[in-house]
């Protein structure tokens, strides 16, 4: 089944203690970008790599957050408490101070108190796995619905090639017809000569054939075709297409010298800047 990706799209994963959560955004190569607690730094690797397995382009923005007392461990400096109290201690019976040291006391010196990181990342792989899982997913539904409206763009593409090529074909008929109409109208009674009327008709036909120009179109159309077959990264290459689809297009423009394909022409390249606008969203 061709999974074909877009660029945008969204994944979350989470258990009790932490959440992973991974936007997709449009860029021209992948770029990650990581957000988490100190606590996390040592799957930064990890978190790399596995993003590069499942994406090839699009930037990537994961953010883990975490419940602040499941990763913080509250320990006391029994050392500097014990001096703490000594020192106090001696100090009082120094200047005969009367009464004790209490804890009271001793729990308002701040620095005694110790705020430890603690390693409580069980499950994260489970976590981020669902996560990216999860966003892949949402690129390949957004691809599929990409795609579905490039084959229909190609379709009517198709549809309007046809028509040019309809049009084409008679043509010549057409501008003979057209010619010995004109010709008749300004030299009234002189004779045409008619072997220049065929000189300069061939001439005109020569000038203005789109053969070559529809062979390519449907050459870059069937590539089209190919690439949204595969599951392979094909943004880039469906815009170069179009790119090529368009400067076809413009040529049978500017040689066309009827209005009927001039129509289909103004058609055929906003089909094809719909299909750019596509392609540019896919991986």
């Amino acid at each position: 089944m061709v999974q074909i990706q877009s660029m945008t799209g969204y994944g979350r994963g989470h258990n009790a203690s932490f959440s992973v959560e991974v936007r997709s955004t449009n860029h021209k190569a992948l770029d990650i970008q990581l957000s988490m607690p100190p606590s996390f730094y040592p799957y930064e690797g990890r978190i790399r790599r596995q993003i590069r397995e499942r994406f090839q382009r699009g930037r990537i923005e994961l953010r883990v957050t975490a419940r602040e007392a499941d990763f913080k461990r509250l320990r006391i400096n029994r050392p500097l408490a014990r001096e703490y109290y000594k020192e106090l201690s001696s100090l009082m019976s120094e200047l005969s101070i009367p009464g004790n040291i209490d804890i009271g006391l001793l729990s308002s010196m701040r620095d005694i108190f110790i705020f430890e990181e603690t390693d409580n990342t069980k499950g994260f792989e489970r976590v981020l796995a669902t996560a990216l899982d999860e966003l892949k997913r949402s690129r390949i539904k957004e691809g599929s619905a990409l795609v579905s409206d490039i084959k229909k763009r190609l379709r009517i593409l198709k549809r309007h090639l046809r028509g040019i090529e309809a049009r084409q074909k008679g043509f010549s008929d057409r501008a003979m017809r057209r010619m010995r109409k004109r010709l008749r109208e300004l030299l009234k009674d002189v004779s045409i000569d008619e072997s220049r009327i065929i000189q300069e008709l061939a001439i005109m036909i020569e000038r203005s054939d789109i053969t070559e120009e529809i062979v390519r179109i449907k050459s870059h159309i069937e590539g089209i075709e190919r690439l949204i077959a595969t599951d392979d990264a094909v943004g880039k290459r469906i815009d170069f297409y179009a790119q090529e689809l368009r400067r076809e297009i413009n040529t049978i423009g500017s040689k066309a010298l009827d209005v009927r394909i001039s129509n289909h022409v103004v058609e055929m390249k906003h089909e094809v800047e719909k299909i750019r606008e596509q392609a540019q969203n896919l991986q």
